[in-house]
């Protein structure tokens, strides 16, 4: 996938995750149900967490298949095992 369109990617999914997060706004003025609203935020979380895949996946693809040196591929590693953990 070219830079451009993994950027509209991570772009959109990051819209969509801003407005799932103006709804969860919305339910708490409301004062909708508890369940209702941590609902809503387990799925934002979800969302977010597979942005973060998304991200550490193409940073890894672009930065580690070409790379020789053992200390760059190492900080890439650190960084994806820190958002994994």
């Amino acid at each position: 996938m070219p830079e451009s369109e993994r950027k509209e990617e991570i772009l959109s999914r990051l819209k969509n995750i801003k407005g799932h997060i103006e709804g969860i706004i919305k339910m708490v003025e409301e004062e909708k149900e508890c369940e209702e609203v941590m609902l809503q935020i387990i799925a934002v979380k979800k969302a977010l967490e597979k942005v973060g895949y998304f991200i550490i996946e193409n940073h890894a693809k672009k930065c580690l298949s070409d790379v020789e040196n053992k200390v760059q591929v190492q900080k890439i590693l650190n960084i994806m095992m820190k958002f994994l953990s």
